[in-house]
């Protein structure tokens, strides 16, 4: 069932991939009509366009749990699948400084795996937040900060990569998402399809949402009824609506599953009912039965 997933959603223009930790991120996604090439082998998928490229690796056999959330915006939710590992199997090994990894021999273009590859050195073990450059100056540069803290040196280290724009690439356990499209100046937007986001302040901010023992290592964000994958509003699709609560039925939180179907038919939190899983399948569940009877 993971590999028709994530099948499903590499093939859909509609649905967009995060790699990373709340802070360091990277995001896929394309457009219709945009030129994109497609790998599969018997364990590992990936897709490639001009502004970017995702590999995802399920030779470990990752979990998947889907779930929905509050969103700030009080007229909707989001709704995403978690590409899960065991606790011991999504770590891999942690640099804290600035460190230069030679030629990213794993990179998903041939192109640019003579490319040099550098971890920025977040200390995060579920995420390396590297970029990639075949410039010589560039990577000099780079390489005269390696063993340097993006905390001690960050102002410095985040105007280089800004002037510079090289690729960057975020890899974990189960792959990796890279990002060929400009790094916005400031003041700038960043531009619609594959990005990256890199705050400092945020690291390591993630909310824990899975059963315990695991750990979140990609996320899928499908198709929504109500926004498209650059947030933008739409009118309601009762077709994507109805398509991702059959998700949820195979492969939900449990306890959010619980959680909704008493939400959906009771007022009040329910004995055994895990009171803040209850509280936000209360506010969906009212949310999505208004737009259901619209239709």
């Amino acid at each position: 069932m993971i590999l028709d997933l994530v099948r499903r959603y590499l093939h859909s223009t509609e649905s967009s991939w995060s790699n990373g930790i709340s802070g360091a991120i990277a995001e896929f996604m394309y457009d219709a009509g945009e030129s994109v090439s497609f790998g599969e082998s018997a364990t590992a998928l990936h897709a490639v366009t001009d502004r970017g490229a995702i590999a995802v690796n399920l030779a470990q056999q990752p979990a998947c749990f889907a779930y929905e959330d509050i969103t700030h915006c009080t007229g909707s939710w989001t709704q995403a699948l978690s590409l899960a590992l065991p606790e011991s199997l999504s770590r891999i090994p942690a640099n804290h400084a600035i460190t230069a990894l030679g030629a990213d021999t794993g990179a998903v273009r041939s192109s640019d795996r003579d490319k040099q590859l550098f971890d920025l050195g977040l200390g995060s073990e579920l995420a390396r937040f590297c970029v990639r450059t075949g410039d010589p100056d560039l990577a000099r540069e780079l390489n005269s900060l390696c063993g340097k803290t993006v905390h001690a040196r960050g102002q410095a280290i985040l105007a280089l990569l800004q002037q510079s724009s090289p690729q960057r690439i975020v890899v974990s356990a189960l792959g990796r998402i890279e990002v060929y499209t400009p790094i916005p100046q400031k003041g700038g937007h960043t531009e619609s399809g594959p990005h990256t986001h890199l705050l400092p302040g945020l690291l390591g901010k993630d909310k824990a949402v899975l059963p315990p023992g695991y750990s979140a290592v990609m996320h899928v964000y499908p198709p929504h009824p109500l926004h498209d994958k650059y947030g933008m509003e739409k009118p309601f699709d009762p077709v994507q609506y109805h398509a991702f609560q059959d998700i949820l039925k195979k492969v939900g939180i449990e306890n959010y599953l619980k959680a909704k179907t008493a939400a959906e038919g009771t007022s009040g939190t329910p004995a055994g009912a895990d009171s803040r899983w209850y509280d936000i399948a209360r506010r969906i569940v009212k949310i999505q039965q208004e737009e259901l009877r619209k239709h």
